[in-house]
């Protein structure tokens, strides 16, 4: 059996961690924090339930009712940066190079921290962002 040094175990397994879901990270942080990685399907939004969440059985259903088909649409299509919680940029933008820490959520949920705002949709409620507030 061939031995690594300690140094390239450490190495290796500080990779492994930082792709998998921090404890009571939201799935919007968690995937937005994975795209750096690349987008294929669905990947990082089921490896999240399968770490946190995997009684949300329904996620690879519903997240393409929101328009959700990839990761990348996820975060395209059901979750919104919530402005009041990020840097804005001089544009008046959320500026995505500042990105805030993660605000935390229960353990089983999919349900973003208050960094986000979730689509609303179908069985969700109607196609909005969840906090939204409407312009009046």
């Amino acid at each position: 059996m061939e031995q690594y040094p300690d140094k390239e175990l450490e190495d290796a397994l500080k990779n492994v961690r930082m792709l998998l879901p921090w404890r009571h990270e939201c799935l919007a942080c968690y995937v937005f924090r994975m795209l750096a990685h690349g987008c294929d399907g669905l990947k990082w939004s089921k490896t999240y339930r399968d770490m946190r969440a995997p009684r949300a059985t329904a996620l690879e259903r519903k997240l393409p009712e929101l328009g959700g088909y990839c990761d990348c649409e996820v975060m395209a299509n059901v979750f919104h940066p919530n402005d009041a919680m990020w840097e804005l940029d001089d544009q008046g933008e959320v500026d995505e190079t500042r990105i805030p820490q993660c605000h935390g959520v229960r353990l089983g949920t999919i349900k973003p921290c208050a960094l986000w705002f979730m689509r609303s949709g179908i069985q969700w409620g109607g196609g909005v962002y969840r906090g939204a507030r409407k312009a009046s």
